[in-house]
């Protein structure tokens, strides 16, 4: 289980396997919680492109904006959509 209070030791240089990685824990975190809907915008198949990564990510962000309930991904979410300019 991630400790999403380590906020501040989240990498802020992340590289395309290490974005795949977090959006892999966010996804697996969203499906614990049954929170379905993000889970699936969080559900990057094996032979995802760049692209698709940060549309995934920016619609996660834009999704939980109107939702109180899953704001605690927030920060994690902000931090990817950072680090989208070192996707190759």
């Amino acid at each position: 289980m991630v400790d999403w209070s380590e906020t501040a030791r989240f990498p802020a240089k992340l590289d395309r396997d290490a974005i795949i990685g977090r959006v892999a824990e966010l996804h697996e975190w969203a499906r614990s919680e049954s929170l379905a809907e993000l889970a699936t915008l969080l559900a990057l198949p094996a032979d995802v492109s760049s692209a698709e990564i940060g549309s995934r990510i920016l619609a996660s962000l834009a999704f939980i904006a109107t939702r109180p309930e899953y704001t605690v991904i927030n920060k994690q979410l902000e931090i990817l959509a950072l680090n989208l300019k070192n996707l190759k």
